[in-house]
């Protein structure tokens, strides 16, 4: 959103009343007293499973659960499809890992500590700092059934695997090329190909088994080429591909995710088992104003900058959660409260422009599941800007405690990424064997949900507190469907 468009929505009473996000769970319209210092304690839980995405909600595990695993969340797998298809002649062939189940579920706490100053009866400035913990806990089982595929031989025995055979492949047709009558077949130029296709196949981290369509297929196009190079006179060779002899377990999945010698994903820390970490977020230094103060109505606005203080995460962590963004945020709300006998309505409106920065990611469609490392890059990363309306109406059930209903609404527009030069376009091309170019990381980064919950409230001179529960029960783009948990405690001390 721009700044224009940012003015006019803080600037437009009519589309607000009240309060920031679930009304128990932030700041009220009204500041501290000059000299009084508030201290604010705001932990929340936010867990999910699902998300929601173009195709409808979806688990997280869905990239390795079906009856067929196969490429269509694997981008090696597709290009190793592919390959093997021309070379075998099998238009049909289908890889499968086999029958997997995956399950995942994300799990973020956050223990911010928000510290405002009153300088003057309406003006404060504050300080809010987030201990985040970010937990993934994940299983996998897979099943051979239905498996054509197994574990790349050079995973199990080195760099050894294949290398005769292809090293032979290069030769002969080295040869056949010296040789007019063989140079001169029309078929030369496919056997080529087909090497070709078969060194991709080597260094894949799945490859067919030796007792499949696909892998007898294979055998038998390369006999039929050894056999017309030895009718042309030509120096043949007499090895053969080496496939998989064992379908594929968990344990090989594992394998392959933890290699990083260019054929597995190169991904660090075991990766089906439960993990987590702590880290500093992004820190938010804000100024509020408290425009109005009536009896029946408030308001306040408040500029709010986020500073990149979140820790870095890195591109080799299977399912990955951000700590913070590690980019600035410069962000304006206006909060309103109306009060009609015992009804307390609450309604922000806030927006947001997020500044360019870099982030390391591997180049794959948001989809993807299994991306190898020799797919990362550092990018340039512009992140869309955004804009939130939080509706909270509460009914007054004593002096002390509310009790009513929370609705949330975001909107975020487009990430935009884009290699920092034409040479790491290029170099990430070599290293993957395919150009790929970085707006595929752009689809779903548009984001829109709808959160929906209850809260209580507590308030007596000198403490408060709240608690609610919030769904989010709508979402378009790649958005969790998370449940968010949120308690308050909030006092006040008087400084001078």
């Amino acid at each position: 959103m721009r700044p224009a468009a940012l003015l006019i929505v803080l600037l437009s009473p009519s589309l607000t009343l009240g309060r920031t996000l679930p009304a128990q769970a932030v700041e009220r319209t009204d500041t501290p007293e000059r000299g009084v210092l508030r201290v604010t304690f705001d932990p929340r839980v936010i867990t999910w499973n699902d998300q929601f995405t173009a195709n409808g909600r979806m688990r997280l595990g869905a990239g390795l659960s079906g009856d067929t695993v196969g490429g269509r969340y694997i981008p090696a797998v597709a290009q190793m499809e592919q390959n093997v298809r021309f070379a075998s002649g099998l238009a049909g062939f289908v890889a499968s890992l086999g029958q997997g189940l995956l399950s995942v579920r994300q799990e973020r706490r956050e223990y911010p500590v928000m510290a405002e100053l009153g300088l003057t009866h309406r003006l404060s400035v504050s300080l809010r700092v987030p201990i985040v913990r970010v937990a993934t806990r994940t299983s996998f089982q897979l099943s051979s059934k239905g498996g054509n595929l197994g574990l790349n031989p050079r995973l199990l025995s080195g760099a050894t695997a294949n290398a005769v055979f292809l090293a032979q492949f290069d030769t002969a047709l080295a040869h056949c090329a010296l040789s007019p009558s063989c140079a001169a077949r029309s078929s030369t130029g496919q056997w080529s190909a087909i090497r070709d296709a078969l060194r991709a196949v080597a260094i894949a981290p799945f490859v067919p088994l030796d007792s499949s369509a696909a892998g007898k297929a294979i055998d038998s196009t390369v006999a039929r080429i050894q056999r017309a190079l030895d009718s042309l006179g030509v120096m043949s060779f007499d090895s053969a591909f080496t496939f998989s002899s064992d379908s594929l377990t968990g344990a090989h999945v594992e394998a392959a995710m933890l290699d990083n010698t260019g054929i597995g994903f190169g991904y660090a820390g075991l990766p089906f088992r439960s993990s987590w970490r702590y880290g500093l977020g992004d820190v938010e230094v804000a100024a509020k104003y408290r425009i109005v103060a009536g009896a029946h109505y408030a308001a306040a606005a408040q500029a709010l900058v986020r500073l990149p203080t979140g820790a870095r995460d890195s591109a080799d962590d299977f399912l990955r959660q951000s700590i913070g963004d590690h980019q600035l945020d410069l962000e304006g709300q206006l909060t309103q409260e109306l009060i009609a006998g015992p009804l307390w309505l609450n309604v922000a409106v806030r927006a947001g422009m997020q500044r360019p920065g870099t982030r390391i990611q591997r180049v794959a469609p948001f989809d993807a599941l299994l991306v190898p490392a020799t797919a990362t890059a550092n990018l340039q990363w512009d992140p869309g800007d955004y804009a939130a309306v939080d509706v909270a109406p509460l009914v007054n059930l004593s002096h002390e405690f509310a009790a009513g209903f929370t609705a949330g609404y975001f909107s975020k527009t487009r990430d935009h990424y884009a290699y920092r030069s034409a040479q790491d376009s290029i170099d990430l091309a070599a290293r993957t064997g395919v150009p790929t170019a970085a707006s595929v990381l752009d689809a779903g980064t548009a984001q829109r949900w709808l959160r929906l919950g209850f809260a209580v409230t507590y308030h007596a001179p000198g403490v408060e507190g709240g608690f609610s529960i919030e769904q989010t029960v709508t979402g378009a783009g790649v958005v969790p469907a998370a449940t968010v948990y949120r308690i308050v405690f909030r006092t006040s001390k008087k400084l001078f």
